[in-house]
């Protein structure tokens, strides 16, 4: 015969054994979204190709060394020394040439993610930035394309290389043995 008291230990065992179940239930469900989640990282690398985009082609070459401290924080130490050299170069050439080279005003058209995994992603980003030079009369109008590659450093997504991505280009054919 089963009493009273011990009922209630059978039901307070049984209620714990529930709540206990449950609660691993929703730490299975909710903790997966504090881990590596790929949505996140995705903002992140999207949001970083273009504050890249936006810093490489705003710069001013009258002040070489703001621009160089500001594309420092987004790229990679390894490309940042690669950077670092062609920006050097192309600051003699303008030296020697005697000629003020100016970006601005870059506006994003449109930045898509063609591949991410937990280290590494490519992006490619579409932009329109205007350069002016101190020895032109007009503004030149540029249409940039660019595909990013990202490499995680220390938890944060950094550029590790980056290339111009040509138009395409189509044609109206005849239809006959193209």
């Amino acid at each position: 015969m089963t009493t009273w008291s011990g009922r209630r230990r059978t039901i307070r065992v049984l209620a714990v054994l529930a709540s206990l179940g449950v609660l691993l239930g929703v730490v299975g469900v909710v903790l997966p979204s504090f881990g590596d989640d790929e949505s996140g990282d995705r903002e992140q690398v999207t949001s970083r190709a273009t504050d890249f985009a936006v810093a490489m082609n705003t710069f001013d070459f009258s002040n070489p060394e703001d621009y160089r401290k500001r594309i420092k924080t987004l790229l990679t130490p390894d490309y940042y020394d690669e950077f670092l050299e062609n920006s050097k170069a192309t600051e003699e050439v303008l030296k020697k040439n005697k000629v003020t080279l100016k970006s601005g005003d870059a506006k994003i058209i449109g930045v898509g993610v063609q591949s991410i995994d937990d280290d590494s992603a490519d992006v490619i980003v579409a932009f329109d930035a205007a350069i002016s030079s101190d020895k032109a009369a007009a503004t030149a109008p540029r249409e940039f394309r660019w595909n990013i590659a990202f490499s995680k450093t220390e938890g944060e997504w950094l550029v590790s290389r980056f290339e111009s991505v040509g138009t395409v280009e189509s044609k109206v054919g005849t239809g006959e043995g193209e």
